[in-house]
């Protein structure tokens, strides 16, 4: 690490020292190996680390795992139905480890009763060159400052609603991905990520509305998926980038800048099924292509103890392409219909922690829905998370969707997680 490297490192250890809700902390450099596949900087708005009596760099006990809960009491109204519902929105088992000097892995498989998924699961090199990690594997996509993000390590109750639409509640991808950092000059650091993937996939879970069934990113719908052939040309891969950077903004802040985009290239939808008659249909339109791009701003304040602090940001979305499908009847269809278009959508958020046991937060997002008519909706949240030990965590919450077209949805949740063990996804900034 050069001088230069290390006056940027201790200058912004001071601001990122606080593991409070802003979630800026520097790793502790025992807990690291000489070339960490994460950077040692962390940026604001990333979630606390729960690294437990184990770390995955420990050699107490290698690997190092973990469980994670995460439930919910809601009472709620989206138009449709009302009334209480208790949910696991998920349980996770994760594992992490190192294999060699310069390798190591992480995995992660979640159940919410009904299904097991694995999310996670990828091999880390570190050895191409300083400050430079290739992953390989299944592992969330690298967009925004949420989406490699769990949904129960969110400081907000869900993911944004613009994001549930354009791409999905979470979306691992099989594949490749090349992270490097830098230093500029003294006080900003610079990052960039390129992916691809080979396969990708979009879950929904755990969230207050049946809102995941809009066709966000291809699936339109129970009947109509997104069909991917097994074999492509080099450029039919998906692909997936993003640059970042952060710098010093007063004495005890933080801001970061950041641009993502998502390419899919030659994919497909597919409907297959039977109408009311009984009759068998298949549909499918192949040769499709979309892209989504992100901007996004975020800045984040802590006091000089580390016991206060603010984070805000936003992120605006733009999504082209061919975005969706339906049928054209739902009870006799003929065709499968493609919606071919662009549509735009955002979310800002301020969270502000008086202490670090507590903090308070307000979210809104807005979108256009992904059909011909692009009705737009706005899901405003109000939330207060608590911290009665550093391995629980209880949230209340107030939503609002307001549906240009349909009714209204509002609900209210107690949010219960907690945490058994190390627990730390590889996030990075």
């Amino acid at each position: 690490m050069n001088h230069s490297l290390a006056a940027t490192a201790a200058r912004l250890s001071l601001v990122l020292a606080s593991t409070a809700s802003l979630g800026l902390a520097q790793l502790p450099q025992s807990d690291a190996p000489p070339q960490s596949p994460v950077g040692l900087l962390k940026s604001p708005g990333m979630p606390r680390i729960y690294w437990g009596q184990t770390t995955r760099f420990t050699s107490a006990w290698n690997p190092a795992a973990g469980v994670a809960f995460d439930g919910s009491l809601s009472f709620g109204d989206d138009g449709e139905e009302d009334g209480f519902a208790l949910d696991l929105n998920v349980a996770e088992l994760t594992l992490q480890g190192a294999i060699a000097p310069d390798w190591w892995g992480n995995f992660a498989l979640e159940t919410n009763s009904e299904e097991v998924e694995l999310t996670e699961s990828a091999l880390f090199y570190m050895g191409l060159a300083e400050r430079t990690s290739l992953r390989a594997g299944k592992f969330f996509i690298d967009f925004g400052k949420q989406m490699q993000v769990h949904v129960h390590d969110l400081m907000t109750p869900q993911r944004p609603a613009v994001l549930r639409e354009y791409l999905g509640t979470e979306v691992p991808g099989t594949g490749f991905q090349l992270d490097h950092w830098s230093p500029i000059g003294d006080e900003t650091a610079f990052r960039f990520s390129l992916g691809l993937f080979g396969e990708m996939e979009q879950h929904g879970h755990g969230f207050l509305f049946g809102d995941d069934g809009h066709g966000h990113g291809g699936e339109g719908g129970d009947e109509v998926e997104v069909h991917l052939e097994n074999r492509r040309a080099l450029q039919d891969l998906i692909v997936t980038a993003r640059a970042t950077a952060m710098t010093d903004a007063g004495d005890n802040g933080v801001l970061q800048v950041g641009a993502s985009y998502r390419s899919m290239p030659d994919f497909g939808f597919e409907a297959k099924g039977r109408t009311d008659a009984g009759a068998a249909y298949d549909f499918d339109a192949d040769g499709l292509d979309s892209s989504v791009l992100g901007l996004d701003l975020t800045y984040g304040w802590n006091s000089l103890d580390g016991t206060r602090g603010w984070t805000t940001g936003a992120e605006f979305l733009r999504a082209e392409g061919a975005l969706a499908a339906e049928l054209d009847d739902p009870n006799s269809p003929t065709a499968l219909q493609v919606f071919d278009g662009s549509v735009q959508g955002w979310f800002a958020y301020a969270d502000h922690a008086w202490n670090q046991q507590n903090s308070v937060g307000v979210m809104v997002s807005a979108f256009e829905h992904l059909e011909d008519e692009r009705p737009e909706d706005t899901e405003l949240t109000l939330y207060w998370t608590h911290f009665p030990t550093e391995f629980a965590r209880i949230r209340f919450a107030a939503v609002h969707m307001d549906r240009e077209e349909g009714e209204d949805a509002q609900a209210l949740m107690i949010q219960l997680t907690g945490y058994i063990g190390a627990h730390g996804h590889p996030y990075n900034w």
